[in-house]
């Protein structure tokens, strides 16, 4: 079944075939480092952008406007077998757009090593600009002028449920959640802020990694990622700090909970879903 979508004046299915031969920066001690999986799929869904709508020199967007920017809304990774990789093993990753228009993109990702799947991602971005120069919390959602012409390859394409139709819970805990407790995080612009500035979509993720590693501690190193999901709601400048809020569900055997990224003055940024299970 294929699920490409062709754009008037792009000649190729929007889609994005590699391999990758895995080494240290690939890896971490449990499998495939998660980190480094979102980055490069990150990247891969602004290159589908880009062929779509064509990339100028100084971003998307009219010359002499402030720039446009994809910005994730939602992420899933599920299906995840990330500690099924090793050292030398060749990932190979493919990517395509499965919805374009005005204001939303949607990319699918299989990342499978030995015809084995190893991950099946989906990614939404919206398109954002600043209303105020400099300003990350001005971030505000626009239409993009229409650089082309989405053609589904099947009719009923876009009637296809999103795998990350989930439900996400707020603010209160669920009956069958504890709270482990919230950890401060101070990010670090050499390390978790993109090109434009803005706190990076996967650098939310990374922070819940943080905090699970302080209430967990070494029990952490023993599990891999099989689901993540995640909803964004707003970023944050440079200096600010993140609450990240766990609820915690599960057992032993795996590693399930849910946090709640929000600012110091309480504004909710982002939820994230994680289920992690013995390799």
């Amino acid at each position: 079944m294929s699920l490409h979508m062709r754009i008037k004046g792009v000649s190729q299915p929007l889609k994005d075939d590699s391999c990758h031969v895995l080494g240290m920066p690939h890896l971490c001690p449990s499998g495939l480092s998660e980190n480094w999986l979102w980055k490069e799929l990150g990247h891969r869904h602004w290159g589908l952008i880009a062929k779509a709508f064509g990339r100028a020199e100084a971003g998307f967007g009219p010359a002499g406007e402030p720039p446009v920017y994809a910005a994730f809304r939602r992420i899933s990774l599920q299906g995840g077998d990330l500690g099924g990789v090793r050292e030398n093993d060749a990932l190979d990753v493919r990517s395509m757009v499965t919805y374009l228009s005005k204001t939303r993109v949607i990319s699918r990702h299989f990342a499978t090593c030995r015809d084995r799947l190893v991950a099946d991602v989906e990614m939404t971005s919206v398109f954002v600009r600043r209303q105020a120069e400099g300003v990350n919390r001005s971030i505000a959602r626009i239409r993009i002028e229409d650089r082309g012409h989405a053609m589904p390859a099947f009719a009923a394409l876009l009637g296809q449920p999103s795998i990350i139709e989930h439900v996400f819970s707020g603010a209160v805990a669920a009956p069958d959640e504890c709270e482990l407790g919230t950890l401060v995080v101070e990010p670090c612009p050499h390390l978790d802020f993109n090109g434009a500035g803005l706190l990076y979509f996967s650098s939310f993720v990374a922070a819940v990694d943080r905090a699970e590693w302080r209430f967990l501690g070494k029990r952490s190193c023993n599990y891999a990622t099989r689901v993540r999901r995640a909803l964004f709601h707003a970023n944050v400048e440079i200096g600010d700090r993140l609450s990240v809020r766990i609820l915690a569900s599960g057992d032993e055997a795996s590693c399930c909970h849910r946090a709640l990224l929000s600012t110091e003055d309480g504004n909710l940024l982002a939820e994230i879903v994680t289920r992690r299970a013995m390799p």
